[in-house]
């Protein structure tokens, strides 16, 4: 057999190779979120000992402290380890403003009042991870607000004030091949007054 023949061989014998393995991956990738998502209590949420505390100040109506924990557990029953496994939620506040753009007029305004960012790492196959999501007052937009005695219309609603959430939970998984991306947009939390 001449040499440019096996060198040949050998070549397709190495593509073919390839091509099952990435093939099998790809399988398994996409078994392993078929088998993370179906399961119901793959995503678990501790609402029991989830918190939120806004305190404000009833005389000046600014914000005097913040916090945020919101408990979950996310169990990995694929075929690969969960890698990067990040959350990031945005609390956004709706409101009529007064007199905006011209006197006579309200506009209702969405402003971000909190983001945060965490990234909790890996979770292996097989195993369930928990974890705490928690925010404070340094998350806090603070210059965002509007001015409560003389911006809002209270006599919108009810309620006057919104609150409403963005969730969205991302991860790599299948060797960092597929990224799986989550998100709960415009989730109601509850209002004032």
């Amino acid at each position: 057999m001449r040499p440019s023949r096996v060198f040949r061989l050998i070549f397709r014998i190495f593509i073919f190779l390839l091509i099952i393995s990435i093939t099998l991956v790809s399988i398994l990738g996409g078994l392993s979120a078929v088998l993370i998502l179906t399961t119901p209590d793959t995503i678990g949420l501790d609402t029991d000992n989830a918190d939120f505390d806004l305190q404000i100040n009833n005389s000046t109506f600014e914000v005097e402290d913040f916090s945020f924990t919101l408990p979950f557990n996310l169990t990995n029953s694929g075929f690969f380890d969960l890698e990067n496994l990040e959350l990031l939620i945005n609390l956004n506040l709706n409101y009529s403003h007064v007199d905006d753009p011209v006197p006579g007029v309200n506009t209702t305004r969405q402003v971000q009042i909190f983001t945060k960012y965490q990234n909790f790492g890996n979770i292996p196959k097989g195993t369930t991870g928990t974890f705490t999501f928690t925010g404070d007052l340094s998350n806090f937009n603070l210059g965002v607000l509007p001015n409560f005695t003389s911006e809002v219309d209270w006599y919108r609603g009810p309620p006057a004030i919104e609150f409403f959430a963005d969730i969205i939970i991302s991860l790599d998984y299948s060797i960092g091949l597929h990224t799986l991306r989550i998100g709960i947009l415009d989730l109601q939390l509850g209002g004032l007054p």
